[in-house]
């Protein structure tokens, strides 16, 4: 290397022993790329991969999948904290959580509604589910597009009564509107907390047991079952043909090839789909399975759930009654 000058050394063949080098460009010039080496490979360069520059729908399609898998895990996990609803028999707990449903789908008054609403907030936290991680998986989507479907009613134009605020074309928002608004929001938001109070505190195979222990029909209870375990077996099945398809792609990726990967995935998924089912269904067969759901745990009525009985017993009568005394407000 020592007897070659210095554009020499620099174009050397790396198969001779004497030292590497990674070419020149059309100019000659001296410590340039080759063209044989994409700049982004020799970590010089500032410019990331010509494949990571846009994957959409790959990206949004396998953040979503791993955003819903992670939330019911999560939803899951929650149902063995050691709060109020979790130490409670699901048979109880169910009967109570769906008689303050039924409440506050029934209730008409705001006030009624915003009791019903104390026992939620309260239910909540004595179960240490957390505010904002209820308020996220509840009070989002149903709630606010609920919001958005009565906004209209407000007007004088569908619900007449005394003008608040004056609007454009002799229209207002009234005072009956904003009341009726009020009710609906607050009984979807009652009726979506005691609902999702069920699911986060209950595990999913104590829930179907239950749902049997109060006749609830058997073909309808193993639907719920199958269906909520093919759920994640099928999301986990996406997740990993989303990141084999990523890991062998090199190069960027045009809109158009995304629909195409989406649109075979969504075939073969069908078609795994169909063989998993007769595959579960043999499997469940060869061990004795006969269309019961059946919990591991067994179940006793203490004294707690007793109380907590009472206790839900007595909030609705002073639902009921708060209900009776405010018949004459909005």
């Amino acid at each position: 290397m020592s007897d070659l000058p210095p554009r020499a050394a620099e174009n050397a063949d790396p198969s001779d022993g004497t030292g590497a080098a990674v070419g020149t460009d059309s100019a000659g010039g001296p410590g340039s790329v080759g063209a044989s080496v994409p700049g982004w490979m020799l970590g010089g360069s500032s410019a990331s991969p010509p494949g990571r520059q846009r994957r959409p729908v790959l990206e949004k399609l396998l953040n979503g999948v791993a955003h819903v898998v992670e939330s019911a895990m999560d939803a899951d996990g929650a149902g063995e904290h050691g709060g109020l609803l979790q130490r409670l028999d699901p048979r109880v707990k169910l009967v109570g959580l769906l008689a303050l449903l039924l409440a506050s789908v029934l209730v008409d008054h705001l006030a009624a509604l915003l009791a019903l609403f104390a026992v939620a907030l309260t239910f909540i936290v004595l179960s240490r589910l957390g505010l904002r991680r209820f308020a996220l998986r509840a009070w989002v989507f149903v709630p606010l597009f609920t919001l958005a479907i009565v906004v209209p009613a407000t007007t004088s134009w569908v619900t007449p009564g005394h003008a608040v605020l004056h609007l454009w074309g002799g229209a207002a928002i009234t005072a009956t509107g904003l009341a009726t608004a009020a009710r609906l929001v607050l009984r979807v938001t009652d009726a979506v907390s005691f609902s999702v109070l069920l699911a986060m505190t209950t595990p999913w195979s104590e829930l179907l047991a239950a749902l049997r222990v109060l006749r609830v029909p058997r073909t309808f209870v193993f639907v719920l079952a199958v269906s909520y375990r093919y759920v994640f077996v099928l999301m986990r099945l996406v997740q990993g043909m989303v990141t084999a398809r990523r890991s062998r792609t090199v190069g960027r990726l045009t809109p158009r090839e995304d629909r195409r990967f989406v649109a075979a995935a969504v075939g073969t998924l069908f078609g795994h789909s169909q063989a998993l089912s007769e595959q579960v269904h043999t499997a469940m067969l060869a061990r004795g399975f006969t269309g019961e759901v059946r919990a591991l745990s067994v179940w006793r009525v203490r004294s707690f759930d007793y109380a907590w009985a009472a206790t839900v017993t007595l909030a609705l009568a002073a639902v009921a009654v708060l209900e009776l005394t405010v018949k004459g407000g909005f």
